[in-house]
């Protein structure tokens, strides 16, 4: 069944309502579609639009997702509203595992199990997918609408302008209270005219007390925030599909703070609420272990309805989604971003890793997707979120190559064990009382933003690329797979065939032998036939002049018995006569006796009565 995409008309996008998304996903093949401010929302499909992949507008499309401001920026990153899925790309289709390290309690491990590999991902070139408008993008649209401040917007901004003022009556430290106050006041114009200022207060740090509303500010996150609030607590009413795995990743989140300790407790509760309403709120990405870390750093700072608000503009306006969905596209790219900036900065380490066989994926897939929050001691996790929410997320590749200088001896002197362990457990000790540091080494590099396009381009190219060669390799397995299966039905047959060969064989070699000794049998019976003809022959021979012989004395003798019979039937003609003679005599007799009985009864009364 061919895909039908929805393309909607920028110039309507923010009018979109769940109600024309609705209309729109079940009945795909309609033009427009009316929505509940009976206002006329237009879309075209797929084979309306004209897919253009020259050089500059891919760098328009990938400028919008690369923020890491190095000198005097023109914007920040919180008026970039473009999402993911704005630029052009190939995603592929499958992917082949999750990234899981053994070696460690926490594991990267999506909804949907995605590769994530040093170099480019393997994707499927045959499929080129055209940027559209996803479901979760029009859902996010509804909440973003307005890009003036919102009643919440300022009454934060108040808010936080009168904790500076309480904060600046009681701190004894020398701070540009009035910078902070003009941050407030208006964030946008204070990073694009006073940027090297403001990156020397953020080297300073943010005051604790303020930084979750900072946070707030930063991201606008309170623009709009009461459709995102209501959404938040409507799904809180619904069943997640993936409760199981969320509750049983809880007490891994920051197991040594007091308010993610306790099972039960007001944080678990809390880490579970914004996780699980996320998880419905964007069904693509589902549930992610790393979303447990961020979320858990935001707890920390703010309500689980701000976290939530908060979350999602990490998640659109930040970019970090693509680290989250299925494939993790965002990952894959920043990670290879991250190896070929290693080898331009650190390449004696990046040699050195090379050679030991380790890859970015054994060790900084965590920092990205965690945004440090990971094993990484708090302060120094607070301090790389200020600068991701004033700077972008792509400020995370700056902390990352921060911590290999910072730790270069220590990993040219370990090999591969070791530099896994190293990794994993004590990368972060050289900043463990010095995030100031930490930041300032972080802008230390200086890494233009056309630099990172030109990576991420060439991370698309080298992508499609090993996505055709994968392609290709897949196709061979696949061919390989059927081949071997036909070879093994083949031998399976041909092990049958030999085994009928050798029962028919062995049928042909008793058959011969049978006929072998039918045939000696048929050579004696035709001996013993010619022998019994010939002795037959004998005997009729012998038999004819003897039956000729006895047939003459037979006949002789059935002559004179003829005679015989004649004369013995004349006798017994006579015998008969004289036999009747004799019966009709008796006869006689026996009447005259009868007579002469009567005769003397009757004397004898005559002489009785004298």
């Amino acid at each position: 069944m061919t895909e039908h995409h929805v393309h909607v008309e920028p110039s309507v996008i923010n009018d979109y309502d769940l109600d024309v998304v609705d209309e729109a996903l079940l009945h795909p093949e309609k033009s427009e579609y009316i929505d509940h401010f009976g206002f006329t929302v237009q879309v075209k499909s797929d084979n309306e639009y004209d897919v253009d992949t020259s050089d500059s507008e891919y760098e328009d499309a990938s400028s919008n997702g690369n923020n890491i401001k190095n000198g005097t920026s023109s914007s920040s990153p919180v008026n970039d509203e473009v999402q993911d899925g704005d630029s052009p790309s190939v995603l592929p289709d499958s992917c082949e595992s999750s990234i899981i390290n053994s070696n460690e309690d926490w594991q990267l491990v999506s909804n949907n199990p995605a590769a994530v590999k040093s170099g480019p991902t393997a994707t499927d070139t045959s499929k080129v997918v055209v940027p559209t408008t996803s479901y979760y993008d029009l859902l996010l649209s509804k909440c973003t609408r307005s890009s003036h401040d919102s009643e919440k917007q300022v009454q934060l901004k108040q808010e936080t302008s009168h904790n500076l003022e309480l904060l600046k009556e009681r701190s004894s430290e020398e701070t540009d209270w009035e910078f902070w106050s003009s941050v407030i006041s208006d964030f946008d114009r204070v990073h694009r005219t006073e940027h090297g200022k403001f990156r020397k207060l953020l080297a300073v740090g943010i005051p604790p007390s303020l930084r979750g509303m900072l946070w707030q500010l930063f991201s606008s996150s309170k623009v709009n925030s009461d459709i995102i609030e209501n959404e938040y607590r409507e799904l809180l009413n619904n069943t997640s599909p993936h409760e199981k795995l969320i509750r049983r990743d809880l007490s891994r989140t920051f197991p040594s703070l007091d308010y993610f300790k306790e099972p039960g407790g007001e944080g678990q509760e809390m880490l579970f609420n914004v996780i699980k309403a996320y998880s419905l709120f964007d069904k693509q990405v589902g549930y992610c272990q790393g979303l447990h870390f961020m979320v858990g750093v935001l707890l920390l700072h703010m309500p689980d309805e701000a976290a939530f608000c908060v979350l999602i503009k990490l998640m659109s306006q930040y970019h970090l989604r693509g680290q989250f969905t299925p494939q993790m596209e965002t990952l894959h790219e920043r990670l290879f971003q991250y190896n070929q900036l290693l080898l331009t900065f650190l390449p004696q380490v990046h040699r050195h890793l090379d050679a030991q066989g380790v890859l970015p994926t054994m060790y900084a897939s965590q920092w990205f997707m965690t945004l440090f929050a990971y094993r990484c001691p708090l302060e120094l996790v607070y301090r790389v979120f200020d600068l991701v929410f004033v700077e972008g997320s792509d400020i995370i590749i700056n902390f990352a190559l921060a911590l290999m200088k910072k730790n270069q001896q220590m990993i040219l002197s370990l090999e591969f064990e070791s530099l896994l362990e190293f990794f994993s457990a004590n990368i972060f000790n050289a900043y463990k009382d010095n995030a100031y540091q930490f930041v300032q080494d972080a802008y230390s590099f200086d890494i233009p933003t056309k630099s990172l396009q030109k990576l991420s381009k060439q991370y698309t190219l080298e992508a499609a690329k090993e996505a055709k060669i994968q392609s290709m390799e897949d196709s061979i397995k696949r061919e390989n797979i059927e081949l071997t299966e036909q070879i093994k039905k083949l031998k399976q047959s041909y092990k049958t065939l030999e085994l009928e060969h050798q029962d028919i064989a062995k049928q042909v070699i008793d058959a011969k032998m049978s006929m072998a000794v039918l045939a000696a049998e048929n050579q004696q019976l035709k001996h013993e036939l010619g022998q019994m003809r010939h002795e037959m022959i004998k005997i009729k021979t012998t038999m004819n002049d003897e039956s000729q012989h006895k047939f003459s004395e037979l006949a002789k003798t059935n002559a004179q018995l003829v005679g015989t019979n004649s004369e013995l039937q004349d006798r017994l003609s006579e015998v008969e006569g004289a036999l009747i003679d004799m019966k009709l005599k008796y006869a006689e007799s026996e009447n005259d006796y009868e007579v002469m009985k009567q005769k003397l009864h009757e004397a004898q009364k005559l002489s009785l009565f004298k």
